[in-house]
């Protein structure tokens, strides 16, 4: 797993915008809601990250995981 602060290089500044609304526990929903954007656009920010965090394994918390790296 990657380190967090390195991983921020590598996303983009909406993606960290949903980061750290996840890590707030907001879904994907609230999010969409929030940004005024679709619950599918988050859905898609939500896939980088975990790409991008090199965070594959689909049952590994987003959430959590994020907390545990700040």
């Amino acid at each position: 797993m990657k380190n967090i602060h390195a991983a921020h290089a590598d996303l983009t500044p909406r993606e960290i915008q949903i980061m750290n609304l996840i890590k707030t526990g907001k879904n994907n929903r609230k999010i969409a809601a929030m940004l005024n954007t679709s619950f599918k656009t988050v859905e898609t920010h939500r896939n980088h990250i975990r790409k991008k965090l090199n965070l594959v394994n689909s049952r590994i918390n987003l959430r959590s995981c994020l907390l545990s790296m700040s």
